[in-house]
């Protein structure tokens, strides 16, 4: 694409993913699939399942909220942060890495990842949106099989630390 894009507020493609509303604001078809740019609102207690890596770089700005951030060092020794609105946090490729609203309301942050690998997994595993009004809600526990498909497509996408492997 050779022109300009405009997302204006309030605008955007809704997901829900993995229980948090993820808005692209920016696409990979826009930027030369260079940037993912995304709005996430994560509920209290949100966040991926577990520590995780990936080939791509993320920069975080948090905007509402209080979320607590892990990593690791070299020998798996457990890391954690707090981060506020207005806070940022740069993560590398390859490092392992996780983030909870730690709050008690939801949080909000964005998140530029690059290159744009991650919309193809949001597009795969998440469930669009149309009413913000009344987003998809799941009618009770996943069930082990769908446990099991979306842990093979996360499998494609990023690699899951084994919490056996964490130092506490």
């Amino acid at each position: 694409m050779d022109t300009i894009q405009v997302t204006r507020a309030g605008q955007g493609e809704y997901f829900m993913v993995l229980g948090d509303l993820a808005t692209i604001k920016a696409a990979g078809q826009g930027t030369s699939d260079r940037i993912l740019v995304l709005e996430n609102v994560v509920p209290p207690g949100g966040g991926p399942p577990a520590l995780h890596r990936h080939e791509y770089a993320e920069v975080f700005y948090f905007l509402e909220g209080e979320f607590e951030l892990s990593t690791t060092d070299d020998s798996y020794k457990l890391q954690t942060v707090t981060l506020k609105a207005g806070d940022m946090l740069s993560i590398p490729s390859m490092v392992w890495h996780n983030f909870k609203n730690v709050g008690a309301v939801p949080g909000k942050f964005m998140v530029i990842h690059s290159p744009a690998v991650m919309e193809q997994f949001i597009r795969e595993i998440g469930q669009p949106v149309a009413d913000l009004l009344n987003p998809p809600m799941p009618a009770g526990p996943p069930s082990d099989e769908h446990l099991q498909h979306v842990m093979g497509i996360i499998g494609k996408y990023m690699e899951m630390l084994p919490p056996d492997k964490l130092v506490r």
